[in-house]
């Protein structure tokens, strides 16, 4: 279970906390790369944070670790709205 912090929970809003979760329960991201990623999103020097910002910066952290291809994969689908791949 995550508890966010008050400067967490002031720089994040409630839809990007329950997205972030949802990425780790679906298995796209790991407890440590969520944490890559709430990083990540407050060091952004901007007052608007939305969803697609936070699929953009959990694209890019992905990116960035070896082994992690389905993973971004899977991200990328979410981020341009494709249907997840089936395989035959």
């Amino acid at each position: 279970m995550r508890v966010f912090t008050e400067q967490e929970r002031q720089h994040l809003p409630a839809d990007c906390r329950g997205y972030l979760l949802a990425l780790e329960r679906t298995g796209i991201l790991s407890a440590q790369q969520r944490e890559i990623v709430i990083d990540r999103l407050l060091a952004l020097d901007t007052d608007e944070l939305d969803v697609d910002r936070l699929k953009w910066v959990t694209l890019m952290v992905l990116s960035s670790q070896p082994g992690e291809e389905d993973a971004c994969a899977r991200m990328e689908d979410l981020l341009f709205d494709l249907p997840p791949e089936r395989p035959h």
